[in-house]
């Protein structure tokens, strides 16, 4: 099991990258001159969209058939108004909900781990 913890932006998105095993070299090159002038848009920046959309593709193709996952992605989605599963999971990889949302991917079976989430919705 992966433990996840992070308390600022800058630890959530090296957590994102280390689960979804982004590999940023070509981004930081590309970006590098960035890296003195604004360390945090430089940050943002290093982030592969190719290899997040894989894993969120990923993620949601093994649980969309899981009724307590989809109460999960409705739940989540409700906070931008919608009932999209796939905006519900997109809402679990936040800075708010990342870390616990893993936990409950990983150990589905784990009613407890599912509650705490599902309650912090």
């Amino acid at each position: 099991m992966n433990i996840i913890m992070y308390t600022n932006n800058a630890e959530y998105r090296a957590s994102l990258r280390a689960y979804f095993k982004m590999n940023t070299q070509d981004l930081e090159t590309i970006y590098g001159e960035l890296k003195d002038t604004d360390p945090e848009s430089y940050d943002e920046l290093i982030y592969d969209e190719e290899v997040m959309t894989r894993g969120i593709s990923m993620i949601f193709e093994k649980t969309k058939q899981e009724p307590r996952f989809c109460e999960l992605y409705r739940k989540a989605a409700g906070q931008f108004l919608s009932e999209d599963l796939e905006i519900g999971i997109c809402v679990l990889l936040t800075y708010d909900y990342f870390a616990d949302f893993i936990r409950v991917y990983e150990n589905p079976l784990d009613k407890e781990l599912y509650e705490t989430l599902y309650s912090r919705l």
